[in-house]
């Protein structure tokens, strides 16, 4: 089910909303839907990144003189700098959610006392023999 179709059949505008909040632990698959995507990455939360700033800056003299009409030599100056500052970024943004293959999932986990934080997690299909990881199976072909 999507977030938007769950707005679609459920009676009320906020009544999706405490369906959503009886389920403590949260399973998102592939969102197909805009709405339901920027949904689950609000819910996801955001965190606080360093983003890189670089700045270009350049100082020069004419290398020729107007008052002797001469060419002379010129002297300037050039200097970079790169800054960084905090920004706060959803930890999955939207599209990570439309661009999530099969066996795929992103977990918002409860683990019955505390909320964790919200991860990628991969999901190998039961049919799969137990001691093949999920990364060896998708080399294979089988996932």
């Amino acid at each position: 089910q999507s977030i938007s179709s769950l707005k679609s059949v459920l009676p009320g505008q906020d009544a999706w909303r405490t369906l959503l909040q009886t389920l403590r632990t949260k399973v998102f698959l592939s969102l197909s839907d805009d709405a339901s995507a920027e949904q689950a990455s609000n819910m996801c939360g955001k965190v606080l990144r360093l983003s890189p700033s670089y700045s270009f800056t350049e100082s020069a003299k004419p290398g020729f003189s107007v008052i002797t009409a001469r060419a002379g030599g010129a002297k300037g100056t050039l200097g970079t700098s790169k800054t960084y500052r905090e920004q706060r970024e959803p930890l999955f943004h939207a599209r990570t959610f439309s661009l999530l293959e099969n066996c795929q999932a992103i977990v918002l986990p409860y683990d019955g006392t505390n909320a964790r934080s919200a991860t990628r997690t991969y999901l190998k299909p039961h049919y799969l023999p137990r001691e093949r990881p999920y990364w060896r199976a998708r080399e294979a072909g089988q996932i």
